[in-house]
């Protein structure tokens, strides 16, 4: 795949700018960042939170160069781009709601700790 993005002149600019969805993750990382700066986190709940913002941005760049590569190349059959497009947004939305509800699990002792 990363032969096929070079190829077409696919690069992580174009990828960070094409895509709005991952601004959101951007966002959303930041304020998670935040959130454990603020609320004192142990080692291993800053790995947890790296691991799990981190794969969250690596899937969201793969969900958007794939993208990006079904309308670049002709080669790509539009039914077998249309499933390219619906597995990235699959994997997307399974890694989001891993990291979500892990993060709840980090976050909300702290959280009524303060409350």
């Amino acid at each position: 795949m990363v032969k096929k993005c070079a190829r077409h002149n696919i690069g992580l600019g174009k990828i960070f700018t094409d895509d709005g969805g991952l601004f959101l993750q951007i966002l959303f990382t930041v304020a998670v960042v935040s959130a454990g700066i603020l609320l004192k986190l142990s080692i291993l709940q800053w790995t947890l939170v790296s691991v799990l913002s981190l794969s969250l941005l690596i899937m969201g760049m793969y969900r958007s160069a794939a993208k990006l590569l079904t309308l670049y190349d002709e080669s790509i059959p539009l039914d077998q781009g249309i499933r390219i497009r619906a597995m990235g947004n699959v994997l997307v939305a399974f890694t989001t709601g891993i990291a979500f509800f892990t993060y709840l699990i980090i976050f909300m002792p702290k959280i009524n700790t303060l409350i």
